[in-house]
């Protein structure tokens, strides 16, 4: 910083550095929160999405198949 104001050389002010633009999201790929619905893909059940347990871990109610993640 040349003149102690925070500038310094082009492109190198103040959240310009390295790291800009990591955690955004504030989840991964694969954490889709608390909140929501477990889907069967094949009979279109729903049920809410359990908080610790993937829905992949559960099975549908009515038909058995693995449950998804939905909406």
């Amino acid at each position: 910083m040349p003149f102690g104001d925070g500038t310094g050389p082009l492109g190198q002010g103040p959240r310009m550095g390295r790291g800009t633009g990591r955690g955004r999201g504030g989840r991964g790929m694969n954490q889709a929160g608390p909140g929501g619905y477990c889907v069967c893909p094949n009979c279109g059940s729903k049920s809410p999405h359990p908080v610790g347990t993937p829905c992949t871990e559960r099975t549908c109610p009515n038909c058995g198949a693995r449950m998804v993640r939905g909406a």
